[in-house]
This record gives C-alpha cells, structure tokens and sequence, in this order.
C-alpha cells in the first residue's frame, strides 16, 4: 500500500536522513522496497540522491523509467489501470473522472511513461501540495463531488498492486457495477429466490452471445492493427498494449455480464 504520512527533507539532509527518504519514496511509487537484483538496476539514482545530486522530482521521473517500475505497473497493465496507478503514486489521489483519464492517456499513447508522469510531477497541484520537499502520499480528501468518488478513493487507497488485477480502474468498475474483490453486495446481503418459471428473463434474452463477443474482437483486433500499422514512429507501445487500450473503452458500453464474454 501507498504511504500514509508526510515525510519531508531539506537541502542539507545527511546520508542517512536522504536513505530514510529513500526508503518511503519507493513505500509510495512501488509500494514495496526493491528486491536486491532491482537494486543493482538503481544504484546510480540512489547515489546521486542520497549524495543531494537529485531531488524528490527529479529522482521520481528517472524511477518510472526503469524496469523495476515499468515491469511491475505499466508491461501487464492496460493504459487505464496504469494511468490510475500513476496518480495514486505520483498525486496522491484517484484520477477526477473520464476527462482527465482521457488526458492523460492521450499523453501516455503519444508520449510515452516518462511524459505521463512529468505531467503529474511538473503540476500545479503537485507544487501546492507537496513542494519539492515532501514525498507524495495517500491524500484523504475532505470533501468529495459524489458517493462513487468517495467508493473509488476508497478501493484505491487500500488496494494492494494487482488486487483487482491490471485491466479495469476503479473508476469504470464503478460504473459497471464490479466488484472484483468477490460477489456484488447486493448477491450478498439479497440471495435470489429460486425461480419457479425456467424460462430466461426478458434481461437475459437481451444478453451478447459468444458469436457476438468474437466479432467484437475481431473488430477489436482489426483497429488495433490499423492504428499499429499507421502509429507516429515515436510512439513505443506494442499492438498488444494497443488492442488492450481500446478493448477497455469498448467494455464502457457493456453490461457486467456481456464484459465476462471478453475475458473481464
């Protein structure tokens, strides 16, 4: 899990306050310590940070880039669970609805990882709320615009990497009615009655088939190897990563039971 605490250094922090730092820094963006092999992959940041060469910002933008976080959140993960793994790292919070998702990931399609997360690290917000002293942390909100904000902070403050797996945010489990973590509540607290007529309800009748739910990946697949075959040369994003993208903004428009049908 994130960090939970304000942790703070200054310009003339020893050795040992600057590894301290450390430490929470990668509690917050890896949300563990590294392995001793990753270590090896690291050496040369934690030395330029802990000898004051790099800052907090600066020590951030040169981590992301690096297997041991592109590895873990970004090679497995669709762009929409990435994105929002980004902003629990970086700002501390849930990403604010549809139109910063699609801001960001346009950023991340065009640019790359390094140019998301300096997006974030280079904001306002990220200035006003932890400067260039303070590593980012879990930021509790006071006030929140809606019950499903609050349900989202909620799941993502406590979520463990890979608790609800790498593909939907909360953001759009929430609005399809997931919960991943096991059955709805509703199956929970109001068991179905068993049904005396055997015969599909009207809901059921109007369900995707299996016929269905392959063409729609044929679909999927086809646009994603036309976007790959005609991708600025810049991009570096492999068609698979593509496929994915798109196969989650489709699963918008598609009920729990139909997203079963295509592997969710």
């Amino acid at each position: 899990m994130p960090l939970h605490e304000t942790i703070t250094t200054t310009h003339n922090a020893s050795v040992e306050e600057r590894t301290f730092v450390l430490s929470k820094i990668y509690q917050q963006v890896l949300e563990r310590q590294p392995y001793e092999s990753e270590r090896k992959q690291l050496w040369d940041l934690e030395r330029d940070f802990k000898k004051g060469k790099l800052g907090i910002r600066h020590f951030l933008k040169s981590l992301v880039v690096r297997p041991v976080y592109l590895e873990h959140f970004y090679e497995n993960s669709s762009n929409l669970k990435f994105i929002e793994n980004a902003c629990k790292h970086f700002l501390g919070r849930t990403p604010h609805g549809d139109e910063e998702i699609h801001h960001w990931d346009n950023i991340l399609l065009r640019h790359g990882v390094g140019a998301l997360v300096s997006d974030m690290v280079d904001s306002e917000e990220y200035r006003k709320c932890f400067g260039y002293f303070t590593v980012p942390y879990w930021r509790e909100q006071a006030l929140y615009q809606s019950a499903t904000e609050y349900l989202e902070n909620e799941r993502l403050g406590h979520e463990h990497p890979g608790q609800r797996g790498w593909g939907i945010p909360n953001h759009y489990q929430q609005k399809l009615h997931i919960n991943s973590d096991s059955e709805s509540e509703v199956a929970k607290t109001e068991p179905t009655p068993p049904q005396e007529d055997p015969q599909p309800s009207p809901t059921a009748l109007g369900m995707m088939n299996e016929t269905e739910a392959e063409k729609i990946m044929e679909c999927i697949q086809t646009i994603s190897k036309i976007l790959f075959d005609n991708r600025i040369p810049e991009q570096r994003i492999s068609r698979k990563r593509m496929e994915n993208a798109i196969r989650q903004q489709v699963l918008e428009f598609m009920t729990p039971e139909d997203a079963v049908l295509l592997g969710e």
